[in-house]
């Protein structure tokens, strides 16, 4: 009997130990990956310092600026407006303003990449939420080349 108590013990401590380590190591290696689509990023794209270097694969022809025009209609006026002024009707309540998407320059980045990541995972502290299960990435793509058509092209 005493032998059966000592193995069970023995047993217990083996797979509480495996446990711990399993537990270590999963958030180990869930700590260095990147942002997952669909999850908030503390405070933007800007604390992303690999979106900054990320370009747009989606050439800025007449097509994909058609089809981020229909996406943004659908999508971003609401809060952004028709125009990209940020004077949206659903965007009136909203606390911080969506930005005027007409400027060269934004709050939580300009770049092409950093626009990517907003529309994808959204903007924490903000009412701009993620895309991620509504948008492929080439659609999101259109929307930034549409985006830019419509004010500065700069930061690419």
């Amino acid at each position: 009997m005493r032998h059966l108590v000592r193995g069970f013990r023995f047993g217990f401590i083996v797979l509480a130990l495996v446990a711990i380590g399993s537990v270590a190591l999963l958030q180990a290696q869930t700590t260095h990956q990147h942002p997952q689509p669909g999850t908030h990023p503390s405070g933007g794209a800007h604390r992303h310092p690999q979106a900054a270097k990320m370009t747009n694969p989606v050439q800025a022809d007449a097509t994909s600026i058609a089809a981020g025009k229909s996406l943004y209609d659908k999508h971003c006026a609401g809060c952004h407006g028709e125009t990209g002024k940020g004077d949206g009707s659903m965007g009136a309540d909203l606390d911080p303003k969506p930005p005027d998407l007409t400027d060269a320059e934004w709050k939580h980045g300009s770049t092409d990449g950093e626009l990517f990541l907003v529309i994808r995972d959204g903007a924490r502290n903000t009412g701009m939420k993620p895309f991620a299960k509504k948008l492929t990435p080439h659609q999101i793509w259109d929307v930034i080349n549409y985006v830019r058509s419509i004010g500065p092209a700069k930061s690419h």
